[in-house]
């Protein structure tokens, strides 16, 4: 009798014993420090109620929980333990004018969605915050970052069939990344959608919301914030997001330190919502630039020239995206000395391909913004003769990516048979990533 399977849980029969005591045990620890706890099984919801009612048929584990110090290891266990959500249902007091209230509904809502999946589900490693699924999801939701940039540049150059078609090959994996509930993937559609244009922004903000309903359900966090974020002016919507990406900026410092590289992306992606240039105040970032600018001299010093170059990276982005070219500048110079250093060892491994890759991008955003165009366009172009060479194996977002760069760089400049060749380039190449 009491090898009836709790067939909700999807659990192996001979891992329910063991999981069970493991719930109640930690039940039990975090009651004794007062918090409320959520229990996941390989991505299913756990309710207690379940347990209980085993555990009562169950004596024999009832006097192993009496008997037990302490909670085992979680050795082999696929369980998943965090604090819930704060309680959606608004006070009642809530008011003023949408424009006021809404941001304020969307910041709460989805900071407390954040703060549990920390706490939980979510796993950081290097510059990769991970869903519920892991490798497979991320995969997926580059992809269709991909294809949602390859449509937004191609919209911007008039290629609309090529547009559409990539904007509804990164919207048809949509539903799976929405199930993964992957923690960046609210702040990859969002800030995307506004670069649409209003008519398709709309008509694309309806469908995503359309989706997190019918999939999470109406009362999901991010149901929830997506319905607010559809009722936003398109000023609002940036404004806000500034807002909650710097939020999540400051848990993720708490749960993983200022040094981690997620933080400095989480940071990039404020100014990037803004999408005008020298509108990030540098001093904001004050203290990540002391710790990465005495980081790389660290790993300098240690003869660790990756990491040092990487800590280069980040504050060269910085400085950048706050307008202060020069000091740029001499981070960038510093961090292609490096580059160039690991060349003449012979083979550099990945991590440092993509160094250099990204060291030709930000010079090139570097100097077309101070007015050097035909030297910005010289490394956009090394940029893609640098993925084409070494960064051409799937999934190609690399050379992608660097594709759309130069076309982008050749349309501010108003060379428009150079941006149109590099438009047919691109559609060439996300023909062959459709057939990979």
């Amino acid at each position: 009798m009491y090898k009836t399977r709790l067939r909700s849980w999807g659990l192996e029969k001979k891992l329910k014993e063991s999981e069970a005591l493991h719930i109640a045990q930690l039940k039990g620890e975090r009651e004794a420090m007062g918090k409320k706890t959520e229990f996941y099984i390989r991505n299913q919801r756990v309710h207690w109620e379940r347990v209980a009612r085993y555990l009562e048929r169950r004596p024999d584990l009832r006097h192993k929980l009496r008997a037990s110090a302490k909670t085992p290891a979680n050795a082999g266990l696929d369980i998943i333990c965090r604090t819930p959500s704060p309680s959606l249902e608004l006070p009642a007091f809530i008011g003023g004018p949408p424009e006021v209230r809404l941001p304020e509904e969307m910041l709460r809502i989805f900071k407390g969605y954040f703060e549990g999946g920390l706490e939980g589900g979510w796993a950081i490693e290097e510059d990769m915050i991970h869903g519920f699924d892991d490798e497979f999801g991320q995969l997926r939701v580059i992809e269709m970052r991909t294809d949602l940039d390859n449509a937004i540049t191609l919209l911007g150059t008039n290629k609309l069939e090529a547009a559409f078609y990539a904007l509804n090959s990164g919207l048809d994996s949509l539903e799976h990344s929405i199930k993964e509930q992957d923690p960046l993937l609210f702040y990859i559609l969002s800030y995307r959608t506004m670069q649409l244009g209003p008519e398709i922004s709309d008509t694309v903000v309806t469908f995503i919301h359309r989706m997190h309903v019918t999939i999470l359900g109406p009362s999901h966090p991010l149901a929830l914030v997506w319905t607010r974020f559809r009722s936003l002016s398109l000023e609002l919507r940036s404004r806000t997001l500034s807002i909650m990406a710097g939020s999540s900026v400051q848990l993720l410092k708490g749960q993983q330190g200022v040094l981690n590289r997620v933080v400095a992306l989480a940071l990039g992606s404020t100014s990037n919502i803004l999408d005008r240039p020298g509108e990030v105040d540098v001093n904001q970032y004050s203290e990540l630039l002391l710790k990465y600018s005495a980081a790389s001299e660290a790993h300098w010093a240690a003869g660790n020239y990756q990491n040092s170059c990487e800590c280069l990276s980040v504050v060269a982005g910085i400085f950048s995206w706050g307008q202060a070219y020069e000091v740029a500048k001499e981070s960038l110079a510093h961090a292609h000395y490096l580059i160039q250093k690991r060349h003449h060892k012979g083979n550099p491994v990945r991590p440092w391909l993509l160094l250099e890759l990204s060291h030709y991008a930000v010079m090139a955003r570097r100097l077309y913004q101070t007015g050097s165009v035909d030297e910005a366009i010289a490394y956009g172009c090394k940029a893609y003769e640098h993925a084409a060479g070494h960064l051409q194996r799937q999934p190609k977002h690399q050379l992608l990516r660097a594709i759309r760069n130069l076309i982008d760089l050749y349309r501010s400049a108003g060379r428009k048979d150079e941006a149109e060749r590099w438009c047919d380039i691109l559609i060439a190449n996300m023909s062959r990533k459709g057939q990979a």
